[in-house]
């Protein structure tokens, strides 16, 4: 696996709103949190995928490559193909390289760089995959077009995030303002980084300003009933996910403490069932400009 690194970023350049090195307060558990997160629905995302248009012999680009769970995945849709990661925190290809290693027998080139300037050629790839990552972005558009420059005619670019709005269910559920309240403030926070966890409503008519074509949406949703409740469980820890946010705005600590025993309370119901909803959007750079 070869890794490129461009030039040192300078001051003000931009940085996403997922967590910096050293920010998350439990590293060891959002690593795991984001392994579950892309194993539990990747069957149902890679069959989306090949529905998309994916085949063995694509070239093909992960934009927002993280630790390299989803990395791995790919490349075993690729076995003919090629896979580059483009990363922008070198933390993240750190983590990557150090998990790959001896995990794949056709490992990525791993480029360090930014979706908003970056650094390889034009109309190098069939298709770009970016999953969790434009919600990140503080200027989207600009992200998709970087995408659309970076395939070749006719490629498609797939982007899988979410919607906090439409984040799913539980079962019994707890329908209360204080649940509410702490949903409101981490849309508020990660806005406040430049993101936005609204994301997924607005994807469409993103890619049509991109200057996308042939535009399709699916949501893929996974639940405790299939997988068991331990496949999700990470993405219902509100003290670990909610952390920064309190660290960041201490008047929140009350409600998020809060809303973290009523999970707890739900976690021990023998009954309790979850489901967790993705989707995934794709549009197709034009044969002619």
């Amino acid at each position: 696996m070869t890794t490129t690194a461009p030039s040192t970023p300078t001051e003000g350049e931009f940085r996403q709103s997922y967590y910096g090195a050293g920010e998350h307060p439990d590293p060891e558990g959002e690593l795991n949190r984001l392994r579950l997160q892309a194993t539990a629905s990747w069957p149902k995302e890679a069959r989306v995928l090949r529905h998309f248009g994916l085949r063995p012999d694509l070239d093909l680009l992960e934009v927002g490559s993280g630790p390299g769970f989803t990395t791995e995945l790919l490349l075993q849709e690729v076995p003919q193909g090629s896979v580059t990661c483009l990363e922008m925190e070198p933390h993240q290809i750190a983590e990557a390289t150090a998990y790959l290693q001896g995990r794949v027998d056709n490992p990525p080139r791993i480029i360090e760089g930014s979706i908003l300037d970056a650094p390889l050629p034009d109309a190098s790839f069939d298709l770009v995959h970016a999953r969790f990552v434009l919600q990140h972005v503080p200027d989207p558009v600009k992200a998709l077009t970087e995408m659309r420059r970076l395939l070749r005619p006719g490629g498609r670019t797939v982007i899988v995030d979410i919607d906090d709005r439409l984040w799913g269910s539980v079962h019994p559920s707890a329908d209360l303002p204080v649940i509410e309240k702490i949903i409101e403030g981490r849309v508020a926070m990660q806005a406040a980084r430049g993101g936005d966890r609204l994301i997924g409503r607005r994807v469409p008519a993103l890619l049509r300003e991109a200057g996308y074509t042939d535009i399709k949406v699916e949501a893929v949703a996974v639940s405790s009933d299939e997988l068991g409740m331990a496949a999700l469980e990470p993405q219902l820890n509100v003290r670990s996910r909610y952390a920064l946010m309190v660290d960041q705005n201490p008047e929140a600590a009350a409600a998020v403490a809060h809303v973290a025993d009523l999970v707890d309370q739900f976690l021990a119901l023998p009954d309790a069932s979850a489901m967790l909803l993705v989707f995934m959007f794709t549009g197709v750079k034009p044969e002619q400009p």
